[in-house]
């Protein structure tokens, strides 16, 4: 047997760990709701040397886009019959984005611009670069819906132009030219010729859809964030160092929401909103489930009328319009998109009113392919899946006195869309598993803890008790032994009742 300063101290080292586990099990039960709002404040903030920041500035996962076309199979047809469509892709690109020009500001926000960079991803794409796309020429519709309102003889001039440089109202291009090569254009050479025809357009040497935006870190414009330290973690306060765009009117030229990246707690079951650049306007997702995903709950945030209505349903959303209101389901952003007659809709037309698919052919607009959703986990806000698809449409609208567009019907043209869907990386979801479960965890954790602690307590004092009765016992012992040697039989019924009367105490 060890002696017995080296049980003491063993003991007491015990008995200080059991005091510990059961006051730390106990401030668990009781405030385990503060420390994990204390801990997620925390997590929420943009520092230098923040954990979060290096993943902001530079995410180290690569994403994919895929893009989509719309091939026009009947373009000879376009005055007598519904334009007829199949679509073609995807043609994947990898994604890299990274945050450039950092400027930490006294006020507690940062100003920044993006740089992404674009890579065609071959394999997983079903298709090649060289494919051709058969589609409407928005070069010269564009041109044309600029004109519109010039007196006959210059529309008459300009008809006369058009067709001898571009006869028909269709194009064949292929889907590298279409997307970020560009390719050569009269009109374009022409509108640089003469600046009037191109009045607040900024000048292109070529026209494609994405042509000058890969590798750019202008083309997104200048972003300005807070940091979370007052509370507005990853709100966008200025774009373009302004709080208020030039491109709509009213409340819907601010400059608010998130920057797409981080949202505020706490998150609430009605929307969330971010502010795009692509469509120079903020953008609301209405909540619409919880949804689980590996274990970890969220809430699903779609499109839905908050976004895709023009004033009908959601009065506050008619200075979208710019004057111009059309059914459900189709943004105007003609005028982000230096006065092209531009829409933005969902994938086929998914969520708009009946009349856009009932002037087309070939569009088959289904859910799990075509919304447009975020799923936040509620405790820290991180996007567990996210799935930003948007439809690129160019209006066609009769107009007098050019020959080609004289006879065109009104028509929302579907021209290409995309679709970006990222879900949380498997090294993140055990972490934010534990945070989602937190309800449950932390009071689970807090009363395993302070039984163990009290265990401890109890086994400590119990051995010590135990031990001081046997120490007791033996010292009796001892002294009958010495002090009344011949007279065994007393002692042995003295100590009888000595050991008796000390069980009765330390039982």
């Amino acid at each position: 047997m060890r002696p017995f300063s080296q049980r003491l101290r063993t003991m007491t080292c015990y008995g200080l760990i059991g005091t510990f586990l059961f006051t730390s099990g106990v401030l668990l039960l009781l405030l385990w709701s503060w420390l994990l709002d204390v801990l997620t404040a925390s997590m929420l903030v943009l520092k230098p040397d923040g954990a979060l920041f290096e993943v902001w500035r530079k995410p180290p996962m690569t994403l994919a886009l895929d893009f989509y076309f719309f091939n026009w199979t009947n373009p000879e047809e376009i005055n007598s019959k519904k334009p007829k469509f199949t679509e073609m892709g995807p043609y994947r690109f990898t994604e890299l984005r990274e945050k450039v020009n950092l400027v930490w500001n006294e006020n507690d926000t940062i100003t920044y611009q993006q740089l992404r960079r674009w890579n065609f991803d071959a394999e997983f794409s079903s298709g090649r670069l060289t494919d051709s796309v058969t589609t409407l020429n928005a070069v010269t519709m564009s041109a044309a819906h600029h004109i519109k309102d010039w007196n006959y003889f210059m529309k008459r001039g300009f008809s006369h132009t058009l067709s001898a440089v571009a006869p028909n109202a269709h194009i064949v291009k292929t889907v590298g030219e279409l997307l970020f090569d560009g390719y050569d254009d009269p009109l374009v050479d022409i509108a640089a010729t003469f600046p009037f025809l191109s009045t607040g357009i900024p000048s292109f040497d070529k026209f494609g859809w994405f042509y000058t935006r890969n590798n750019s870190d202008t083309f997104d414009g200048v972003f300005n964030m807070g940091t979370g330290v007052q509370g507005d973690f990853g709100q966008l306060k200025t774009w373009n160092y302004e709080n208020e765009t030039n491109y709509y009117s009213g409340e819907c030229a601010k400059v608010h929401g998130s920057g797409a990246e981080f949202y505020t707690k706490p998150l609430k079951k009605d929307y969330i909103g971010f502010f795009s650049p692509d469509m120079c306007r903020y953008v609301q997702l209405d909540y619409e489930e919880d949804k689980s995903l590996s274990g970890i709950s969220g809430y699903k945030y779609s499109a839905q009328a908050g976004m895709l209505d023009n004033g009908t349903l959601r009065p506050e959303n008619e200075c979208f319009c710019n004057g111009d209101c059309v059914p459900s389901g189709m943004l105007n952003v003609s005028s982000c998109r230096y006065g092209t007659p531009a829409f933005v809709s969902l994938p086929h037309f998914y969520g708009a009113d009946p009349t856009y698919l009932s002037r087309v052919e070939g569009l088959h607009p289904e859910k799990d392919k075509h919304e447009m959703y975020i799923t936040l986990e509620p405790t820290t806000t991180a996007p567990l899946d996210v799935a930003i698809r948007l439809q690129l449409n160019i209006r066609t609208t009769p107009i007098d006195y050019i020959t080609l567009y004289e006879e065109i019907p009104e028509i929302f043209f579907p021209m290409l869309w995309f679709e970006q869907v990222v879900s949380i990386p498997d090294h993140f979801k055990w972490g934010l598993w534990i945070l989602s479960h937190a309800e449950i965890i932390f009071p689970i954790t807090g009363g395993l803890i302070t039984i163990s602690g009290a265990a401890m307590i109890a086994y400590v004092t119990i051995r010590w008790v135990t031990e001081d009765i046997q120490r007791r016992k033996l010292k009796i012992r001892t002294i009958c032994r010495e002090e009344v040697p011949l007279n065994q039989s007393a002692c042995e019924r003295s100590l009888k009742r000595k050991l008796n009367y000390l069980d009765i105490i330390y039982s």
